[in-house]
């Protein structure tokens, strides 16, 4: 039985996690960045994204998160000549481990969530971190090794705006989120993946280095809808 109880934003959440930007092969990307079709004619490369967050606190508790941004959108819609000609990032791929995230995430923000398993391990400086589908097929694996001294870090230096499409496809919901936090660099000292659930980071792009996030604060607003 779905949830009736509504979570609307704003959200807060706290925890720490792992991020993983790239620049993409764009051919590459178009092919294996879960890019719908209506969506390909806008895709312009640029700086993207993987993500691990593991929410402590939550609007809706705490869970896991593993998500995908391939880079910049166009946006061209002439109904909407204020945003028209902007870059928007899109997630186009991101599973959580909570029911309640998913029906909440679509219905404020049009985030596109799907549900999966997580398991996570800290040992010392090294993460550990494995997802699995509901029927129990582990599609990706990964390490991290956290590494140097921490510094901060927030949204104020690298605005990010996404902008999604809701299930029905009657509107486009913008979203202005912003956060901060102390960081660290991390190795990926391991990454095997199915590519039909989760991209091969290997296999779009050269980086070998990410961001560990530590102690971070996210609000996810109100989103500007049209």
């Amino acid at each position: 039985m779905a949830n009736t109880q509504h979570y609307p934003p704003p959200w807060n959440l706290t925890g720490e996690g792992f991020i993983i930007p790239f620049l993409g092969v764009k051919s590459k990307l178009l092919e294996k960045g879960f890019i719908n079709e209506e969506d390909k004619k806008d895709f312009r490369g640029g700086l993207g994204a993987c993500m691990f967050v593991n929410y402590q606190t939550s609007n809706v508790g705490p869970y896991f998160e593993l998500l995908f941004i391939p880079g910049d959108f166009e946006f061209k819609n002439p109904k909407f000549p204020k945003h028209r000609g902007k870059l928007y990032k899109k997630i186009t791929k991101i599973y959580v481990s909570s029911a309640i995230s998913i029906q909440e995430g679509r219905l404020n923000w049009a985030i596109p969530k799907e549900f999966a398993n997580f398991q996570w391990i800290k040992e010392n400086n090294k993460t550990k971190i494995s997802v699995t589908s509901e029927d129990n097929h582990m599609f990706l694996e990964t390490e991290f090794t956290s590494r140097f001294i921490s510094f901060p870090v927030s949204t104020k230096l690298y605005p990010v705006s996404l902008l999604q499409r809701s299930d029905d496809k009657t509107k486009l919901m913008n979203t202005k989120f912003n956060g901060n936090g102390m960081s660290r660099y991390a190795s990926i000292d391991k990454w095997i993946s199915d590519e039909k659930f989760f991209a091969e980071i290997n296999d779009i792009s050269n980086f070998k280095l990410g961001l560990s996030m530590k102690e971070f604060n996210i609000v996810f607003p109100i989103p500007e809808i049209f």
